[in-house]
């Protein structure tokens, strides 16, 4: 008689690596909290810059994390999303405004509000180093506005993205007041360089390509060699991703070989990584489209709000929009409200 098979931990067998990568970012993190600085400025410098790949990681699964889940219990998925904050300094709900929302469906339109052509630098070495700085706070208001929708319909989104801030807050200001050098050298900086790496990877996957990938097949930048696809759980694969944005990143591989690397712009298949940037933004270090000729941005234009089309029929943008000091001021009330949001019938848990 055959025993009953138990249900799987993951629902994909290759995310183990991710959790592995996640452990031992928590690991190494204690092991340079704890040692580094003993063992002197090198050891030091190198915790930081392996800390720095493990926290940008963190950033690449947390990415495929909320396109395709990763465990099968909701209380796990729960709690990996809480480590996967951890890993990168911002809470991992907030992908899905940030960029599944926006990003995927208005791709490089003024409905997305990373889209590359808010930077225009003559040197584009500045273009991608204050990519991420000029659209962070675009981001933010938008991620903000969302927050207020899904608070005002009583989504159950909200509660589960301020336990999120609340975790990470918390945590935060505790290693904090721990210890500041330590945590500036081993937490601050590498989440710095994973939020500004995960999104300055925008530039180089759309800039100067066609807009809307979801209908072209030439509105995104692969990279397809299998260094940066190791260290970045697929990411390279980008053209792929965004017409199949639920394909689990173990099989992004395949996926672009079958539809996508025979298909698009022979130079849309970029196989370094390195090259490419140092092609792009070194030299020559010319801006360039995907056909190889030189163009600038058009004139920036305000961002359009995309919110509302998630609001639920007469629901109007005036009724639940804030400001970002709006915001700030509820920051000190949110664990009365977590704590009010959690024993409330009025919030629709899935």
């Amino acid at each position: 008689m055959t025993q009953p098979v138990g249900k799987p931990i993951l629902r994909h067998p290759e995310d183990w690596r991710c959790v592995l990568w996640i452990a031992l970012d928590f690991i190494l993190t204690a092991a340079a909290w704890h040692y580094a600085l003993a063992l002197g400025p090198l050891c030091s410098l190198a915790s930081i810059l392996v800390l720095c790949y493990f926290s940008f990681a963190g950033a690449c699964i947390t990415h495929n994390s909320m396109h395709c889940r990763t465990f099968t219990h909701p209380t796990g998925e729960t709690l990996w999303r809480h480590a996967l904050s951890l890993t990168y300094g911002h809470p991992s709900g907030t992908f899905v405004p940030g960029h599944n929302l926006s990003h995927h469906r208005f791709t490089q339109t003024t409905l997305d509000p990373m889209r590359t052509t808010k930077v225009n630098y003559r040197w584009n070495l500045l273009n991608a180093l204050l990519f991420q700085p000029t659209v962070a706070a675009d981001v933010f208001k938008m991620d903000v506005r969302y927050l207020a929708l899904k608070y005002h319909i009583r989504d159950a989104y909200f509660h589960t993205c301020l336990q999120e801030w609340l975790v990470l807050g918390c945590s935060q200001l505790y290693l904090l007041l721990l210890d500041p050098f330590k945590y500036l050298l081993f937490l601050y900086i590498p989440h710095v360089f994973a939020q500004w790496g995960i999104v300055c990877v925008n530039l180089l996957q759309h800039d100067g390509c066609e807009t809307d990938p979801d209908k072209t097949i030439n509105g995104s930048r692969n990279f397809t060699g299998p260094v940066v696809n190791f260290l970045t759980f697929a990411n390279g694969f980008h053209t792929a991703h965004h017409k199949f944005p639920t394909v689990h990143w173990s099989k992004l591989q395949e996926t672009h070989e079958e539809f996508v690397a025979d298909k698009c712009h022979p130079a849309l298949n970029q196989r370094c990584m390195a090259r490419y940037i140092w092609s792009a933004f070194i030299y020559p270090g010319k801006r360039v489209n995907y056909t190889g000729e030189e163009f600038t941005p058009p004139p920036p234009e305000a961002d359009e709000d995309w919110t509302i089309k998630h609001a639920p029929d007469g629901v109007k943008l005036q009724e639940y929009d804030v400001t970002l000091m709006d915001f700030l001021k509820i920051i000190p009330l949110i664990p009365f409200k977590l704590m009010c949001l959690t024993y409330s019938p009025q919030f629709k848990v899935d």
